[in-house]
């Protein structure tokens, strides 16, 4: 199992923001989110990037903020490609076909389902894939745990991101490479659920490692309960101090921010990390018996 990358979702009411926000992420990828700013600057966007960049424009019909027509939203996406960007994000539903066949290989198709899980959900999957772009995208919304199963089939084939959206659906990101995904996303709350990338960034690679490490330790574990016990909880022990040591370097890497937007950055960060301390132990026990239904 390999660790999955960690990709920040970045977004801001002027261009200037969104730039600052980009340059401020220690992760692996960023999401650029042009449909929050007022007046996008494909350009801008882009220029003296150092890190690989997904470009996306999310339309209000599928939780985003642009409400500009299609034509334009188009148009971003396409000069986003003309200027370099690693990655567009093309919703499954856009009717972007041309774009999709023309530039596939840099391409990720997505679906998001803000009310639950479709019933079609395996069929949606089969019919991204089908448009040959080269990662598909498939977010639900978990009202438990056990509605992210599905999405350890969909991501078996390598080339898929699977989000449970919403709290229960928090392991879905944290346990990103358990599940199979090419990435996670980390935010300030850009989607349900979505946890501060500096409290995942430790976490999600220590624990992807942790895990890898301790699959047959896992399944012998399930015999005991107190062999289970004390292995969930030395996991949560690794990802608490990860977690506490990141917040900490976070608290200096929003000094680069404007004043407001640090403020708002701290507050968000303390709760998350909070609230993902409570989720990492039950996430691990759950973990453990899908791993011994489950095949690596």
């Amino acid at each position: 199992m390999n660790p999955s990358l960690l990709c920040e979702t970045v977004t801001g009411a002027t261009m200037a923001e969104l730039v600052a926000a980009r340059d401020a992420t220690a992760a692996d990828m960023v999401e650029l989110r042009l449909d929050g700013v007022a007046e996008p600057d494909v350009a801008h966007a882009l220029q003296n990037r150092r890190t690989p960049t997904i470009v996306t424009c999310r339309p209000r019909w599928e939780g985003g903020r642009f409400d500009g027509s299609e034509e334009e939203r188009g148009r971003l996406l396409a000069e986003a490609l003309a200027r370099g960007a690693e990655y567009v994000d093309v919703e499954w539903r856009a009717g972007f076909d041309d774009l999709i066949r023309e530039h596939a290989p840099r391409v990720v198709v997505s679906s998001h389902d803000f009310v639950g899980v479709p019933d079609d959900l395996c069929a949606r999957a089969r019919a991204m894939r089908a448009t040959g772009a080269a990662v598909i995208k498939v977010a639900i919304t978990a009202s438990r745990l056990s509605d992210t199963l599905p999405l350890l089939d969909i991501a078996k084939g390598g080339d898929a991101v699977v989000i449970g959206m919403g709290d229960a659906g928090v392991p879905s990101r944290l346990l990103a490479a358990r599940f199979g995904s090419r990435w996670t996303y980390g935010g300030h709350g850009v989607a349900p659920g979505q946890v501060p990338a500096a409290v995942v960034l430790v976490p999600t690679r220590e624990l992807a490692v942790q895990v890898a490490d301790d699959t047959r330790s896992i399944a012998e574990a399930m015999s005991d309960s107190s062999a289970t016990t004390a292995l969930t909880d030395r996991r949560a022990a690794i990802a608490t101090s990860s977690m506490a040591k990141t917040s900490r370097g976070s608290a200096m890497a929003t000094t680069r921010l404007s004043p407001s937007m640090a403020t708002g950055t701290t507050r968000r960060l303390r709760a998350s990390t909070s609230g993902t301390r409570r989720t990492t132990a039950g996430s691990m026990r759950w973990l453990a018996r899908v791993t011994n239904r489950r095949p690596s």
